[in-house]
């Protein structure tokens, strides 16, 4: 099966380089699939789940908002975050989910909330990924 370079990067370094057959993420217009060949398409990415097919097996990242530079052989995301399954701890995205509520209902400046409202989209992202992996197993 043709294949095609994902590569996804986060400020703390590359989260995901390999060769896929597929993968869905969330555009900015709603859910975005991709295949070898794709026409060029640069696009926002929004907090949600990614769906990889690597050798025959699905694997699911979480991902935060960023732009995706999607052409030909090769795809590009740069992301403020993305996590394997694996690697989302389900106690620690629902004390972030609490802290970032609490955060809200305080008397903060805008960029506080903005903030806030970052962190529980991405907190919601994880968690829901975690217990519907959790709940397909």
């Amino acid at each position: 099966m043709k294949t095609f370079e994902l590569t996804i990067v986060t400020p703390e370094g590359c989260a995901f380089k390999g060769q896929v057959e597929y993968t869905t993420l969330p555009g900015a217009e709603g859910e975005l699939g991709v295949y070898p060949g794709h026409e060029f398409l640069v696009t926002t990415v929004q907090a949600g789940e990614i769906h990889l097919r690597v050798s025959g097996k699905d694997e699911y990242l979480a991902i935060g908002e960023g732009f995706a530079e999607i052409g030909g052989e090769k795809v590009e995301i740069l992301t403020e975050c993305a996590l394997k399954e694996s690697d989302i701890d389900e106690g620690k995205a629902e004390a972030a989910i609490a802290r970032a509520k609490a955060a809200m209902e305080e008397r903060v400046s805008d960029e506080e909330i903005a903030a806030a409202k970052a962190m529980l989209s991405r907190s919601t992202v994880q968690l829901n990924l975690k217990r519907k992996r959790r709940g397909s197993s």
